[in-house]
Order: C-alpha cells, then structure tokens, then sequence
C-alpha cells in the first residue's frame, strides 16, 4: 500500500513536467479543468490538483491508454454476454433524438 502511495506522489510531482512536454498548450488544460489561469499556475506549482483534476489530466495526456482500457472492457462485456442488439441500439437512439 505505502508503494502505491508513494508511486502516486511521484507521479503528481512528474505532473508539470509531463504537461509541459506534452503537445497541448497550457490553455487546454486550463480550459479543459474549468480552472482560471491563477488557480491553474497555483496547483500546478504546488502540486495540488484534486484527484478528479488528476484523472482528467492523465486522460488528457494519455488518450491511448484510455481508448485502450475502454476497448478491453469492451471486449470482456462481448464474452460475457453483455450486448445490444443493433435493431434494439437503432430504435433507442431514434426514441432518445427522436428521429
């Protein structure tokens, strides 16, 4: 438990750095967090983002991780069973946009 803890501190303190290296300019991320850019510079230099702003951070900076685990889940709701039908997916949408 205390490396998971320790693990997690490590990769908040990587957060800036990461950010900074990453392809999106810092006002997406102040966008995206619904921040103003006083409170965003103020978390990011002292490492105090919420857990909810963590997540959505490390989503934004690895989208591939995310469609990946989200594709997993996918496909273990496929062999467990857990399906729509296509006809029954179409007539829910049409109710729901009213279509």
């Amino acid at each position: 438990m205390i490396e998971i803890v320790e693990n997690y501190e490590n990769y908040i303190n990587s957060l800036p750095e990461l950010i900074d290296k990453s392809y999106y300019k810092t006002e997406f991320f102040i966008q995206k967090l619904g921040l103003k850019h006083a409170t965003y510079y103020r978390k990011l230099k002292s490492n105090s983002f919420t857990h909810q702003e963590v997540k959505l951070i490390t989503s934004l900076l690895f989208p591939e991780e995310i469609l990946m685990q989200e594709l997993q889940k996918s496909q273990e709701d496929i062999k467990a069973g857990r399906t729509v039908d296509f006809e029954d997916f179409k007539q829910k949408l049409r109710a729901k946009y009213i279509i």
